[in-house]
């Protein structure tokens, strides 16, 4: 799941975007966007007497992914001596899961009834844990507790979040066409190698080549990420799991919307066959312990290319910068002509347990930390002068003691409104996000969240069977003539065409629903 975000070191420039993000709702379906404005950026938080009585109380106990920052505990402090200031008596428990063990120990905290309130999730795998309870509807916190958000956060964000119009997380604010569909290659080299900038795919394999011919000591490309060859063989909406994942798919530009298999697509077949030419040239590596983390490659050199969103750059680029000084990070982004559709205008959340105790004091910490740009900042980056230091509007951590390090994971609430970048992102990089939904197509399943409930029990089967076989396939391990009989066979008796058919039967109620409004 590692691939799914993206570790945030940047700073800012208080982007009083003009998001894009704010796709607009059924009837512009189809059309081309262009960003608009979705609020102040320094919404005024409430400064209230601490001797008033708290609109929530309590401690709030927060689950998320990856390691726990080294100075959490003083970041800690100064949000909870905050919160107390502007009227909200909440105290904060933070526990991070490895990420290799996160959706599952989210899964056990349900089933336990173990006391956890907030956690990170994803829209890719919304449905799965919607439809096993694991997380609680949110509409009714919102307007409890949550009056800043609500009124901050566009509606098409709340729709992609919803379930049969239950909002299941508090959604980040960010650009959102295609916005996982990337690589990420040493721009550096690039020109090294006197090579034209990349737009086609002939023109990443010949950079791939050029690496591999020239460069003895690096890897060309990570083995972490399918999703930016869907530029190349495919603009697909995965109403179940991401990142070429499957099993089913649907093409926005089909009016009919029919609901198609994606492992007998020849979506899958040509990234699958892709990825084996990628193998057998030596562009990928050998086996699954010559890059066993592509953040930490890329930073020492070892690889040229890997996985990127239309964020990651601006969140990498200080640690890449620390060890190579001198080289440069660029985004892939392949086919650029092509048109550039809008999914989902929501990624990743902030879901409330449905086992929660306090979820009352959850939602009003969701909201407390989107109400100002003050708060924003101590959440997101810890004290200014203790953990990070401001150089103009760019944030800094250099010259910050280790021990005093705040490295948060706060891609998992991201709000480009008033999102920090570092100087090391360039101005051209800024504009291009300021800009990126602009002339985007929102696609006509917008809102469309699959409940999984009636066809757990194949899904389940499903992602045992891919377990086998998609792995190997995507790493380039083996021939696709010489898995795929098997492969198909086994998910046909997994009840792949069931799926299908359920997804099928509630994207056309979705459809029919909202021809009906």
């Amino acid at each position: 799941m590692k691939q799914l975000h993206v570790k945030a070191t940047g700073v800012t420039l208080a982007l009083t975007m003009m998001m894009s993000l704010m796709v607009a709702c059924s009837k512009d379906e189809g059309k081309k966007q262009s960003p608009q404005a979705t609020g102040d950026a320094n919404a005024t938080a409430s400064t209230k007497s601490a001797a008033v009585k708290p609109k929530a109380e309590g401690t709030v106990k927060f689950v998320l992914p990856g390691d726990a920052p080294k100075d959490l505990a003083g970041v800690q402090k100064a949000m909870e001596e905050k919160m107390k200031t502007d009227g909200l008596n909440i105290k904060l428990e933070f526990t991070y899961f490895p990420w290799d063990q996160y959706n599952n120990k989210l899964n056990l905290i349900a089933a336990s009834g173990e006391n956890y309130d907030l956690a990170w999730t994803h829209v890719s795998w919304l449905s799965q844990i919607a439809a096993k309870n694991v997380i609680m509807p949110l509409n009714d916190l919102i307007e409890e507790q949550g009056q800043q958000l609500k009124t901050s956060i566009p509606a098409a964000s709340f729709m992609s979040s919803s379930i049969d119009q239950k909002i299941y997380g508090i959604p980040t604010l960010v650009p959102s066409a295609e916005n996982n569909n990337f690589f990420a290659i040493r721009g550096d080299l690039r020109e090294k190698y006197k090579l034209a900038p990349i737009k086609t795919l002939a023109d990443f394999e010949n950079y791939l080549d050029t690496i591999k011919k020239n460069e003895p000591n690096m890897v060309p490309i990570a083995n972490d990420n399918t999703r930016g060859l869907l530029r190349e063989f495919g603009d697909i909406y995965l109403p179940i799991g991401d990142y070429g994942g499957g099993p089913a798919y649907i093409d926005p530009a089909d009016k009919s919307l029919q609901v198609k298999n994606f492992f007998e697509s020849d979506i899958f077949k040509n990234i699958v066959m892709t990825k084996r030419k990628w193998y057998q040239k030596g562009w990928l590596p050998k086996d699954a312990q010559e890059i066993k983390d592509s953040e930490a490659a890329l930073n020492n050199g070892k690889i040229a290319a890997t996985w990127s969103n239309v964020l990651k750059t601006s969140e990498r680029i200080d640690a890449f910068k620390t060890t190579l000084p001198n080289g440069t990070l660029e985004d892939v982004f392949l086919n650029p002509e092509k048109p550039k559709y809008v999914f989902d205008a929501a990624s990743n959340l902030l879901s409330v347990f449905s086992t929660s105790k306090n979820s009352k004091a959850a939602m009003a910490f969701v909201n407390w930390t989107r109400s100002s740009k003050e708060n924003y900042d101590l959440f997101s980056y810890g004290v200014n002068n203790v953990n990070y230091k401001l150089d103009g509007e760019a944030i800094s951590t250099q010259g910050i003691a280790d021990r005093s390090t705040y490295n948060q994971v706060n891609w998992a609430w991201d709000d480009i409104r008033m999102k920090r970048f570092s100087k090391n992102v360039s101005p051209s990089y800024i504009e291009k996000l300021k800009v990126w939904d602009k002339d985007s197509i929102v696609a006509p399943m917008l809102g469309f969240r699959f409940n999984a409930e009636p066809v757990k029990s194949e899904i389940a089967q499903i992602d045992a069977v891919g377990q086998v076989y998609v792995g190997a396939a995507y790493s380039g391990f083996t021939d696709y003539d010489a898995f795929y009989p098997e492969f198909k066979t086994k998910l046909k008796a997994a009840g792949i065409d069931k799926v299908i058919a359920e997804i099928q039967k509630q994207l056309n109620e979705f459809v029919a629903k909202k021809a009906a409004k």
